[in-house]
C-alpha cells in the first residue's frame, strides 16, 4: 500500500471522529434541559391530579358501576375461610367415596378368575405368557414370563392341551402346570 492511501484513510477517520464528538457534546446540554423541563411538568401534573383525586366512597362507586366487586381485607379473609371450610368438607366426602371404591376393588381382587388356556402345536412360552397377561392372570409381561420359563429350563417341554389356570396361582404353579419336564 502507498503511504498516501493510509494517510488519507487516517485523515478521514480523524475528521469523522471530530464531527461526531462536536455533535455529541453540543446536543448533550439540550437533552439535559429537556429532561429537567419534563420532570417539572410531571410534578405540576401530579400536584393538579392530587386536587382532583376522588374520595374512597367515590372510588367505590366508580368501581362498582364498572362491574368490579369492592371489599375490605377482612371481608376477603372471611370469604377465603368459608371456601377453605367447604373444600375440607368436600375432601372428607371424597375420602369416604374413595374408601368405598377401595372396598369394591378389594372384593374384585378376592374373586378368583379361572381361564382355560389351549396350548396347540407351534406355540411358545411367549405365546402362553401373552394369553395369561391378556386375561390378567399374571401381572408381568409375556416376555418376563417367557424369561422365567427359560430360567427354569422347561421352555422346550410345553405340553399340548387345555389347562385351567386360576388367578390366585403363582407364576411357578402356572409354569409347573403347563410345562412338564420329561424324565
Amino acid at each position: 500500500m502507498k503511504p498516501s492511501i493510509i494517510t488519507s484513510f487516517a485523515a478521514g477517520v480523524l475528521l469523522a471522529t471530530s464531527v461526531s464528538g462536536i455533535v455529541y457534546f453540543s446536543t448533550k446540554d439540550d437533552t439535559a434541559n429537556a429532561k429537567t423541563n419534563n420532570n417539572v411538568q410531571k410534578v405540576d401534573k401530579v400536584a393538579s391530579d392530587a386536587a382532583n383525586t376522588p374520595t374512597v366512597e367515590e372510588m367505590k362507586d366508580i368501581l362498582t358501576s364498572s362491574g368490579y366487586v369492592v371489599q375490605t381485607s377482612d371481608e376477603a379473609e372471611k370469604k377465603e375461610d368459608d371456601v377453605k371450610k367447604q373444600a375440607s368438607k368436600s375432601n372428607t366426602s371424597e375420602e369416604k367415596k374413595d374408601d368405598k371404591d377401595k372396598k369394591e376393588e378389594d372384593k374384585k381382587k378376592e374373586e378368583v378368575k379361572t381361564v382355560t388356556v389351549k396350548v396347540s402345536s407351534g406355540m411358545t412360552s411367549y405365546d402362553v405368557g401373552s394369553i395369561l397377561h391378556d386375561e390378567k392372570i399374571i401381572k408381568e409381561s409375556a416376555l418376563e414370563f417367557s424369561q422365567k420359563v427359560d430360567k427354569k429350563g422347561v421352555a422346550e417341554y410345553l405340553k399340548l392341551g387345555s389347562f385351567k389356570i386360576k388367578s390366585d396361582m403363582s407364576t411357578d404353579e402356572i409354569i409347573s402346570t403347563i410345562f412338564k419336564k420329561r424324565s
